[in-house]
């Protein structure tokens, strides 16, 4: 189970897509990524070893993952390797003044590749992916693009989703009083996200309007410590009726553990990061 939870876990660390939570998924993660990486180019780190445990201590059977870093911080592979889903190999590449430009996540089955544009403002302006799996049968080949626009005072407004160059969807945002995006429209789905702030402009909740009973479910919520880090985070479901709570730790500004607890405050596994 604990492999299960980590191997999702990472991968939302990795900043993987999914069809909704757009703001969070491409603008939201892309921040936090920039600023991660700004703290490993600082303190020199080259390398990250994460290891894997179970609720008893034990290591995770089959599970490593191994992060290198080039000499100019511009390339990061991520080496994943798992007894449920195989190797992979994760690489991100930046530009020198330290913006993600690419990503590649590559495994046996499959290789998505996204690439991403910026305005002068060092805004997400757009994003192209594409993915392209194959098995014994027959290949199979996806693409879907983002497009961001903002207002003249640099406010986020909408954002274009063109899949397969044909299908195109317009998400619109709306925002508080203090401008932070609070709202997330699908205007062909109706799909609606809500995002809720404290008082110092932190994201502390991800809320969607289940259309089925009228109801806001949760679907990412967040804790801070002192130092203005994410210390807990708490991810559901689909359907909202169970969710995982992941507790992290820090070191010299680095996370260095992760405890994922169930609903009901088990522990299910500790990931644990070594930096050189």
């Amino acid at each position: 189970m604990i492999k299960k939870l980590c191997i999702a876990g990472f991968v939302l660390l990795l900043g993987s897509k999914s069809q909704a939570q757009y703001y969070y998924k491409d603008i939201v993660s892309n921040n936090q990524l920039l600023a991660e990486m700004a703290i490993l180019k600082e303190q020199k780190i080259k390398q990250v070893k994460v290891s894997s445990f179970e609720d008893d201590g034990r290591p995770s059977d089959g599970f490593s993952v191994e992060k290198q870093i080039n000499r100019n911080y511009t390339v990061v592979e991520t080496f994943t390797r798992s007894n449920l889903t195989g190797p992979s190999l994760f690489t991100s590449r930046f530009s020198k003044g330290g913006l993600l430009i690419q990503t590649v996540d590559s495994s046996d089955l499959a290789v998505k590749t996204s690439t991403y544009e910026y305005d002068d403002q060092r805004r997400v302006k757009v994003i192209l992916s594409y993915v392209r799996s194959s098995d014994d049968d027959f290949t199979n080949e996806i693409t879907e693009d983002h497009y961001y626009f903002y207002s003249d005072a640099g406010i986020l407004l909408r954002m274009y989703r063109v899949k397969n160059e044909t299908d195109t969807s317009i998400i619109l945002f709306s925002t508080d009083d203090r401008n932070n995006i609070s709202i997330e429209k699908d205007t062909k789905s109706g799909g609606t996200f809500y995002y809720y702030y404290d008082s110092k402009n932190r994201l502390t909740d991800v809320v969607h309007l289940n259309k089925f009973n009228n109801k806001m479910l949760p679907d990412y919520i967040f804790a801070y410590n002192n130092a203005g880090q994410i210390s807990q985070m708490t991810t559901t479901e689909e359907g909202g009726s169970y969710y995982y709570i992941w507790k992290y730790s820090y070191a010299d500004g680095l996370r260095v553990k992760e405890q994922c607890f169930s609903k009901e405050r088990r522990l299910m596994g500790t990931i644990e990061y070594e930096y050189k």
